[in-house]
């Protein structure tokens, strides 16, 4: 069956089936999409020739707006579990700003779609221009995997490929009118009366035959003008016919790996012969068939039916052998340094610091390829605004094809650029109270033409919180009934301060999870909580407008600590409270549910998303640019602070510990900063563009 939709509106298709869900565990995870900035604007562009190819590994959060028509979609590297590179684009039932659709329902509903840009498919350019036919053996492939770190889709639930061909035709808009001078009109018709009923007709250079009819008695005196019809205006309209190609019943992981020989991802070839599709405005599409809790569970209505889309591919002269790609890649989420926790205080770090870091990290590297590679790896270590800087390198190993062998793995003894050790410790330095570091892993074969390579870039920092979690939450966390306690263990290498709590809570239907809850602290009593030392009583979930942004809550006491504490949740509602779950971390062991008096164990393997604040203050790290802008020296600094950057214009700010502006005004490359104690401090300038660079520095006199 076909079905038209115009490219001008977008328009909810059918929906069908029936789905209900009934709460009985004592605590419940539900699925989540951390609220993000809001959307950008896709920009429609030209037709595009083949190849099309979109692994997502360049772009974060939303499609390419270059390939993609819209922006649904999260692209992201905490839903797809194993892909085979980093990212995918996960299908669920939450709009581009996170927040779930406000049509969602129960049975099953057409929740999002992924659409390709226009694809030229009636001809190439290269190597040799020349018309496109099914004899050239056109191909679509891509990897898909359901549920990964997400929520299974139910078997009413589904995943669609569409084929759309498109036709354009011209529809009126409206009509174009020119005004004209009473006197005017009088003038060129040479008349001394118009009367209702009589006509005036548009002017030389406008439409024939358009005309406007008076209405009220008029004069050469009468003041005024009158809109006469000039011009018809038309709009092309593209209606594109869609044909169902591919689809997929939803099920769990587990189910689908087992009829997929173990693996994670299965792909997906599908072949292009009918001639309809070799025209100059060739679409595909996914989308998917989502369902949500009903509605006797309002604060479980959330994120649902998670799909996960990988190395969407589109070119001639293929085959359904055609499989393999001359690729080596990273894949998975950025390795951790530290032996348990993914951030840690810097005080707590200098404590302990072998205790805190881990022997090696733990990398996914793919062969994409058919073939075995004998390839290099290394990872840089260098210190933001610091001296410590290093290269950690291996010798050559060799990798099998993906297909066959999956992911690179680690020796018995050793290392391997899938386990690579730790080189060095973090530089221990008392005057600082918190550092950060870019961290740069390479793998490559340079035998081949062109050489086979990949990068992982990213930064890591010692602030003043604890994380269990990397910032990604794939489900959302609660117990039952009204009462319940859940709460994290956290183990201090010395005695500290905790000044409040950062917490993130997902969106569900209408908010309606925005319930009372008290944060809560507790000592140590034989590896449970147990002595209650502070309640912060009676606060409700906040949502930011920044993507993956936690609120931060602010002890009005502070709180001192030492050994193990845990810091947790007494939810005031029955209702469930939806904190963000870190699905693809697992810290079950650190994790402690009350509902019925005692203290036990959590059984959903992974990270709740609580991140306790400690030291003397309660400055939480920011985001610093990845770009290499901007260098501050001396660091620290005593006098005069000294940018060097290219930028030209802007307005700078200097702020303290607390958050206090101490410092503004225009740019310069010189800010005295003598009248200022010691510290440290966050230098953020406004660029003219919009842009904003931030960078710590330290004073020390």
């Amino acid at each position: 069956m076909n079905t038209k939709t115009s490219f001008r509106t977008f328009a909810l298709v059918w929906a069908f089936g029936l789905f209900a869900f009934q709460a009985s565990a004592q605590e419940i995870l539900t699925n989540y999409r951390a609220t993000t900035e809001k959307a950008p604007t896709i920009r429609h562009t030209e037709a595009r020739f083949l190849p099309f190819f979109d692994d997502f590994s360049h772009s974060n959060l939303y499609p390419d707006s270059t390939k993609w028509t819209d922006n649904n979609v999260l692209v992201n590297d905490g839903f797809p579990l194993c892909p085979p590179n980093r990212n995918g684009a996960t299908f669920d039932v939450l709009d581009a700003n996170g927040k779930v659709y406000n049509y969602a329902i129960s049975n099953a509903f057409v929740a999002e779609y992924l659409t390709s840009s226009c694809i030229r498919l009636d001809s190439i350019l290269e190597p040799e221009p020349h018309a496109l036919t099914p004899v050239d053996s056109v191909y679509l492939s891509f990897y898909y995997q359901p549920q990964g770190n997400g929520n299974a889709p139910e078997a009413q639930d589904s995943l669609v490929l569409q084929f759309g061909t498109t036709t354009e035709h011209q529809e009126f808009l409206f009509l174009d009118y020119q005004n004209y001078s009473i006197a005017d009109i009088f003038a060129e018709m040479q008349v001394d009366t118009l009367f209702p009923g009589d006509t005036v007709w548009a002017s030389t250079g406008c439409q024939p035959g358009l005309f406007a009819i008076i209405t009220d008695t008029l004069t050469p005196m009468t003041q005024g003008s009158i809109a006469v019809p000039c011009d018809s205006v038309f709009t092309t309209v593209a209606d594109t016919t869609w044909y169902h190609i591919w689809s997929v019943p939803g099920q769990s992981l587990d189910s689908f790996m087992a009829h997929n020989g173990g693996q994670y991802f299965e792909q997906v070839m599908i072949p292009i012969r009918d001639l309809k599709y070799f025209q100059d405005n060739f679409y595909f599409r996914f989308y998917n068939y989502a369902s949500i809790v009903n509605s006797s569970l309002p604060s479980d209505r959330s994120n649902e039916d998670n799909w996960n889309i990988d190395f969407v591919y589109l070119n001639i002269n293929r085959s359904s052998n055609d499989t393999n790609y001359p690729m080596l890649t990273f894949s998975g989420q950025e390795p951790s340094f530290f032996n348990r926790y993914q951030s840690i205080p810097y005080r707590q770090y200098r404590v302990n610091p072998n205790s805190a870091t881990r022997e090696n990290l733990e990398i996914d590297i793919a062969n994409l390829d058919g073939i075995d590679h004998e390839v290099h790896y290394c990872y840089k270590v260098q210190q933001i605004g610091g001296n410590q800087h290093y290269t950690h390198s291996l010798d050559p190993v060799t990798i099998h094809p993906y297909r066959d062998a999956g992911f690179l793995s680690c020796p018995e003894n050793g290392e391997s650029p899938a386990c690579p050790y730790v080189g060095e410790l973090f530089a221990l330095n008392i005057w600082y109270d918190s550092v950060s570091y870019q961290i740069s892993h390479y793998v490559y074969d340079s035998t081949t033409n062109p050489p086979l390579a990949d990068s992982m870039i990213y930064r890591i920092g010692l602030y003043n919180y604890y994380a269990y979690d990397d910032g990604i939450p794939e489900l959302g966390f609660g117990v039952h009934p009204a009462g319940g306690k859940f709460a994290v263990r956290f183990d201090l290498a010395d005695y500290d301060t905790i000044q409040g709590v950062q917490l993130l809570f997902n969106h569900t239907l209408n908010d309606a999870n925005n319930q009372y809850f008290d944060i809560v602290v507790w000592k140590d009593e034989n590896g449970k909580p147990g002595e209650e030392i502070y309640r912060l009583q009676s606060q409700r979930p906040q949502w930011q407008d920044q993507r993956y942004q936690f609120t931060y809550y602010k002890f009005d006491e502070t709180v001192t600590a030492a050994n193990a504490f845990y810091l947790g949740i007494e939810q005031r509602s029955d209702a469930l409270i939806n904190i963000g779950f870190d699905a693809s971390i697992d810290n079950i062991q650190y994790n402690f549910i009350n509902t019925n008096g005692s203290w036990q164990q959590s059984s959903k393997h992974g990270s709740l998303m609580i991140r306790p604040v400690v030291g003397d203050s309660y400055y939480i790290g920011v985001h610093e640019n990845t770009e290499d802008v901007l260098h501050l020296y001396p660091n620290p600094v005593t006098n005069l602070l000294h940018i060097e950057s290219d930028l030209k214009g802007g307005q700078v700010s200097i702020y303290d510990l607390m958050g206090k502006k101490v410092f503004a005004g225009e740019y310069q490359t010189v800010i005295p900063v003598d009248k200022l104690t010691n510290g440290m401090y966050l230098l953020s300038i406004t660029t003219s563009e919009g842009q904003v660079i931030n960078q710590k520095f330290f004073i020390h006199k």
